[in-house]
């Protein structure tokens, strides 16, 4: 029984090779054409140069904490369309947004990157 005290050690490394793989699936979106947004964004924001797509969740303390800031800066630019992580399961899992926040930026109908996270104000307005 003396290989029971490794099963702590490979279940930690599974979960840090499975954060890993989430990660950079995101960074290969870079480059992508855009799938099919219509009847989720409306058609003005996509006709234009920038756009952010911001997954997030009720139930995402990371989320609550980042909702004024989002709500400033979605009143200032327009350019910020808040999605719930929940009901937009679909889209967010095509674009390699599994988690929440997630931030996908959109420049010219092509992913321009994809951010699993929290961004500060500063990181954020730099993409706007």
């Amino acid at each position: 029984m003396e290989w029971t005290k490794y099963i702590p050690l490979v279940l930690i490394a599974l979960m840090t090779l499975l954060q890993i793989y989430i990660r950079f699936s995101a960074r290969f979106m870079t480059g992508k054409m855009l799938p099919e947004l219509q009847g989720v964004v409306d058609e003005k924001l996509l006709q234009g140069d920038k756009l952010v797509l911001y997954f997030s969740s009720a139930y995402c303390q990371p989320c609550k904490a980042m909702a004024p800031m989002i709500e400033r800066l979605s009143n200032e630019f327009g350019t910020i369309v808040k999605l719930d992580a929940l009901e937009h399961g679909e889209l967010a899992n095509s674009l390699h947004a599994r988690g929440a926040p997630a931030f996908v930026f959109i420049e010219s109908g092509r992913i321009a990157g994809v951010h699993l996270g929290a961004l500060n104000e500063t990181r954020l307005r730099a993409h706007l």
